[in-house]
């Protein structure tokens, strides 16, 4: 017998679930109902959560969560997110009013996908249609449950091998159940199932995206992903590539974001080419550093093994993934491959990652495009103030980034105009959840667990910086009055 098909534990009665249906608020308007909620914009401008918030300011309810990193979502008054137990890989169910959880639901897994040590096998979000709760788990494949509990249908699914581990999540688009799979290997490909059934109604392949975090959005009628080496849309009828823009080497991780008629996307590389390189690749510090022999050259043999540089300055050393060794990053430079690396050859590699495909990278997108568009719609660009997780954000007029360390850059959207420029809201540490907006304002929130908020008009505001105490590693929900804020513990819902 398969345990995992048994009712879930928790289960909600049916009375329960009926009078919830009668709570005194409007269940249509507090649907968040996909990562960063409608068309993954962030921005819920009618809702008007809390500005001030805390462990002992503005709590409605804190409920103890299972591990995971995939951020809550709302439909029809429940919050829904994944987790780890074990070797279990659950979806949860909670009431948004009075917080306690109603049902847990279980699939079994005999391996989970390696990951990062920073990440999790559950860390893609789910979404939701108003009938049915639907949960991806890369170790796994994709499950659905109506929002009684009951499992409607499962359908396992290959385990893809992607690099740090699965991130992208579900979404409903045209009726149709779409996740970006993405890893490692030529089947990389988008899917999409019968949302009621699971069956398979198309697929897109992708065989040179070897690797994306990123969640689809829609624009201008048309599918965009956002996958190593570029961003791309697909015509929904015909499944075809329509336009794209090239770049981005690196693996992709943020979702595009559309506003003022144009699209909106970003993602990290090799650095901003028009800032000096850390102290530890810079050759001159290097040579006088290793190079034992004098002969202005470095052999591998040269560098010690544990000589390490930290790729991002503004978070903890010891955070996972925060340094690389020396020694790995010289073969990227040696283009001979004879374990030494010249001045030349460190110049050239230096040159590469100023390229267009190796550089941090920004664009603004013009709709209209048909093929290879990176020379003739990309309304402007940009290589400062980005950040390696986080999407941006568009919010009335200005597209925002966040950047580790507290940072906050945005541009005017329609020439580019920086008009914040990277500039510091007072609250430090790593930006691994992405911006979101109600009400005229922007939460952001850090992995050591502040909230901020700020305001812009003519400049930068910083309203409050709520230090909640637990680590924040999900992109908070907005329903209604409430902002939900899922911790490494826990999942708080604040209102006034």
């Amino acid at each position: 017998m398969d345990i995992s098909r048994l009712d879930c534990t928790h289960r909600l009665k049916r009375f329960a679930f009926v009078l919830l249906c009668f709570l005194p608020f409007s269940l249509s308007a507090d649907d968040w109902a996909r990562f960063r909620g409608p068309n993954g914009s962030g921005v819920m401008e009618s809702a008007t959560p809390p500005t001030v918030l805390g462990p002992d300011e503005n709590v409605r309810r804190k409920t103890p969560a299972p591990a995971g990193l995939s951020s809550p979502i709302v439909s029809e008054g429940q919050v829904f997110l994944t987790g780890q137990v074990d070797q279990s890989l659950v979806t949860v169910a909670y009431d948004l009013r009075g917080g306690r959880e109603l049902w847990r639901c279980a699939v079994e897994v005999d391996a989970l996908e390696n990951v990062h040590a920073f990440s999790s096998p559950a860390s893609s979000t789910p979404c939701a249609d108003g009938e049915r709760v639907y949960s991806y788990f890369n170790s796994f494949g994709m499950v659905a449950y109506d929002f009684d509990g009951k499992e409607v249908w499962r359908i396992p699914l290959e385990v893809h091998k992607v690099q740090y581990g699965a991130g992208s999540s579900p979404v409903m688009i045209g009726g149709d159940l779409i996740v970006q799979r993405e890893g490692g290997a030529a089947d990389s490909h988008v899917l999409a199932l019968d949302p009621k059934t699971g069956e398979t109604r198309w697929t897109i392949s992708r065989p040179l995206s070897q690797g994306s975090h990123s969640t689809p959005m829609l624009w201008d009628e048309e599918l965009i992903i956002h996958g190593r080496g570029s961003v791309a849309a697909y015509d929904l009828e015909t499944k075809e590539i329509s336009w794209w823009v090239n770049g981005w080497k690196s693996v992709a991780i943020a979702t595009a974001v559309a506003g003022d008629g144009m699209l909106y996307i970003g993602s990290t590389g090799y650095g901003d080419p028009s800032s000096p390189l850390p102290k530890e690749l810079d050759w001159t510090y290097l040579t006088a550093t290793y190079d034992k022999d004098k002969d202005g050259s470095l052999a591998f043999a040269e560098v010690p093994d544990n000589a390490r540089w930290r790729i991002r300055p503004a978070v903890p050393e010891d955070t996972p993934g925060n340094t690389m060794k020396i020694r790995s990053h010289l073969k990227y430079g040696d283009a001979d491959k004879n374990e030494i690396v010249t001045a030349e050859e460190w110049a050239a590699d230096v040159a590469m990652s100023h390229s267009i495909e190796f550089r941090d990278r920004f664009v603004a997108i013009r709709p209209g495009g048909r093929g290879n568009v990176t020379e003739t719609h990309v309304a402007w660009e940009s290589t400062k103030g980005l950040n390696e997780m986080p999407s941006p954000i568009y919010y009335r007029g200005y597209v925002f980034d966040v950047a580790d360390g507290g940072r906050l850059t945005a541009h005017e959207t329609q020439t580019g105009e920086r008009v914040v420029n990277n500039e510091p809201f007072r609250a430090s540490g790593q930006y691994v959840g992405s911006p979101i907006a109600a009400n005229g304002h922007i939460y952001l929130s850090s992995e050591r667990g502040t909230v901020s908020v700020v305001r812009y008009t003519d400049e930068l505001e910083v309203i409050a910086n709520n230090k909640i105490g637990e680590k924040v590693r999900s992109t908070p929900a907005i329903a209604g009055d409430t902002l939900i804020v899922r911790t490494e513990d826990n999942l708080w819902a604040f209102a006034e």
